[in-house]
């Protein structure tokens, strides 16, 4: 489980971006357009989560596709990722039915 506190992006934080990856809805009906996209910026170790995170899973996928990290985010702020990963992820956020997906490389 991850710890979160509100920050304030700082000058050295790199936004990471995430784009919708389109899916069924979990109903049935007709896939539908995300409303809010999930905003991340990282600096280091600490990736900070805007409001539209909140109620989202995050995963970080290594290049097997394996889970390298996993979290729920309950409210927005502070990430920290573990130090001993490194290297370049795929981050994969999901809220309900919507699916979101990014690079993240780690040093």
């Amino acid at each position: 489980m991850a710890l979160f506190a509100a920050t304030t992006i700082n000058a050295e934080s790199v936004l990471v971006p995430v784009k919708p990856i389109p899916t069924l809805p979990q109903d049935g009906g007709n896939p539908r357009s995300p409303i809010d996209t999930p905003v991340f910026y990282l600096d280091g170790h600490t990736l900070t989560a805007s409001s539209y995170t909140v109620g989202s899973t995050v995963q970080l996928l290594d290049e097997n596709d394996n889970v390298a990290f996993s979290t729920y985010i309950y409210i927005e702020g502070d990430i920290q990722l573990p130090s001993s990963l490194s290297g370049n992820y795929t981050i994969v956020v999901t809220r309900g039915d919507q699916t979101f997906e990014g690079e993240i490389e780690l040093e």
